[in-house]
């Protein structure tokens, strides 16, 4: 039944929570790290517009974590002037309806944002338009460097913010598109010398997830490759062919 929590702690450096209630962070002047999760629950990225505000002016190191999206994510209500380095984590539930553009926001709030990580499972509606862009003027960065996407897939609003960092983003150096849920996660490259613990296999995906991979790789090298700026170090990365069914197909294709 707890709606608010206020916290008064001005030494506090890293803050990690899960639940719902809008959190207001007094003294925060010293924190630098936050991780925000709601596990089981809906609607992470509406609930940390309310609390953001007061816990991350000064952060650096921003992670939301979610388990379902059912409305489109709001504009935040003020800035992240600090913020370098942004992952989001989308896993499970998408409402049909579910714009992954408006992510943009994130972008928009963080004029300081060096690295930004994006991890999505089932991103619904496939895109089938010749035309992937979308204006936002607002959007200008002078430090994002390295953008990262997992669970990359042919929905449209996903392909349109990915041609939108593209054209918007004029610091980037490195665009890596996963259409798996995560090789830099995988025990398979968890280390120069494997063990027989690190060894393992890639995660599990569906034949309806291999078969969006491949359909997501064909996307990336019709629509995006050419967007991509020769400065810019571009990578697509498909389905295992040791731990998943099918052979990798070639971003040209």
């Amino acid at each position: 039944m707890v709606r608010v929590v206020q916290i008064d702690a001005p030494q506090l450096c890293f803050f990690h929570y899960g639940g719902t209630p809008v959190i207001y962070v007094r003294n925060s002047s010293q924190l630098k790290n936050v991780y925000i999760s709601a596990v089981g629950l809906s609607g992470i990225l509406s609930h940390a517009r309310f609390s953001l505000p007061s816990i991350a002016q000064n952060v650096e190191s921003l992670t939301l974590y979610g388990c379902s999206e059912d409305a489109n994510t709001p504009m935040l209500s003020s800035k992240l002037p600090h913020l370098k380095n942004l992952e989001i984590i989308l896993r499970h539930y998408f409402s049909p309806n579910y714009d992954v553009f408006t992510l943009v926001s994130f972008l928009d709030a963080s004029p300081a944002l060096e690295s930004f990580i994006l991890r999505l499972e089932q991103v619904p509606g496939v895109g089938d338009d010749d035309e992937y862009r979308r204006q936002n003027p607002e959007c200008r960065h002078n430090n994002l460097r390295k953008v990262m996407i997992t669970g990359f897939c042919s929905a449209k609003s996903l392909v349109e913010l990915t041609v939108h960092i593209l054209d918007r983003i004029h610091s980037l150096e490195r665009l890596t598109l996963d259409t798996t849920y995560g090789y830099d996660r995988c025990t398979c490259n968890s280390g120069k010398f494997p063990t027989t613990r690190t060894i393992g296999r890639c995660w599990p995906m569906s034949k309806r997830a291999l078969e969006e991979a491949h359909r997501a790789m064909k996307t990336a090298g019709r629509y995006i490759k050419e967007r991509v700026p020769s400065s810019v170090q571009f990578e697509v990365l498909g389905p295992c062919s040791r731990c998943h069914i099918g052979k990798l197909v070639p971003v040209d294709q």
